[in-house]
């Protein structure tokens, strides 16, 4: 479920059944809604705007979703990347747990390419770059993401952000799936995850590349269709890389490579993504020591994109019931 909605969609008021306060979080309004629950807009004591995901209350009891729910915010609390989205605070052990994230501002990839175009220049190279320092994040957490999709990407006002680690895993936990049942969305799943492979860091290196991909075409790199259509596709047709800048074409067909073991590492993807976008530049390293910090500073002096942020409430609506969920 994700946690941020388009900058293009309208903030939903609350209903009467839903709590006016979280924790020490005030609610201004829906953000949206998926099948673990609810995300609301919310607001501290200081008036930072913060996303809050509430869980159903039909899986409140489910104890197996209880210890999934948890690990999501371990996860989410060991992920610290200038291109992912920070946990802020958090209750497993609510009667409805939940927790607040920060709330990113702008549209989801998907939204953008459907609204306004595929991304070319700085802004395809910014996002390339971008996403590969924030799989060096995930994985320097030991924390595997799992569901890299257009609808998990905000172009946020500095730079992209990966979102919604809701069914990433931490790489020393038991797989808790049942049996059978596949984790990711289709078409946007790893080769080894349609063989019922262990899904390490080479699946987000995959996904990465169908990202670039979907980013500079505008269309899902093995089209859409009924799952063990696009199934059967991952796992024996070649992603038609052609239409991308040469110096991100190579990088890309290796993330694509149908072996995990031949991918470049989420280091090595980092490293040459900043080098492409670099010489797309034409211009010296920023002076840094780090890949990352070469990467945000790109972002700093060249990320541009139009951001139409969602006009949220200073406070709660007087007709709101006072209802508390603690």
């Amino acid at each position: 479920m994700n946690q941020h909605m388009p900058a293009t969609a309208a903030l939903r008021p609350l209903t009467v059944e839903d709590p006016s306060q979280i924790g020490p979080y005030r609610l201004v309004g829906r953000l949206g809604a998926g099948g673990m629950g609810v995300v609301f807009a919310g607001i501290d004591t200081r008036g930072v705007r913060v996303a809050v995901k509430l869980i159903h209350a039909s899986y409140a009891s489910d104890s197996e979703f209880r210890a999934r729910f948890a690990r999501e915010i371990s996860v989410l609390d060991r992920v610290n990347g200038a291109c992912t989205a920070r946990i802020l605070d958090s209750d497993g052990n609510a009667a409805r747990p939940w927790l607040a994230a920060e709330y990113v501002p702008g549209p989801t990839l998907e939204n953008h390419v459907r609204t306004h175009g595929t991304l070319q220049g700085d802004a395809l190279f910014g996002l390339a770059a971008g996403l590969a320092e924030a799989l060096v994040a995930v994985h320097a957490a030991g924390v595997v993401h799992r569901d890299i999709k257009p609808s998990n990407v905000i172009l946020s006002p500095s730079g992209p952000k990966l979102v919604d680690f809701g069914i990433a895993r931490a790489l020393d936990a038991s797989v808790m799936t049942r049996t059978g049942t596949l984790v990711g969305s289709p078409g946007w799943v790893s080769p080894e995850e349609y063989s019922d492979a262990p899904a390490g860091p080479p699946a987000d290196v995959y996904g990465w590349a169908m990202l670039v991909v979907y980013a500079a075409t505008g269309a899902p790199p093995y089209g859409t269709g009924r799952p063990e259509v696009l199934a059967l596709k991952v796992l024996n047709e070649t992603v038609d890389t052609s239409m991308l800048p040469n110096l991100l074409r190579s990088l890309v067909d290796r993330a694509l490579a149908k072996l995990p073991e031949t991918r470049p590492s989420s280091r090595e993807l980092l490293d040459m993504a900043a080098k492409a976008w670099q010489a797309h530049q034409g211009t010296q390293a920023i002076d840094s020591f780090e890949a990352a910090d070469n990467v945000t500073a790109r972002l700093d002096r060249t990320w541009i994109l139009p951001i139409e942020d969602l006009n949220w409430p200073a406070a709660p609506a007087a007709t709101r019931s006072p209802f508390h969920l603690e």
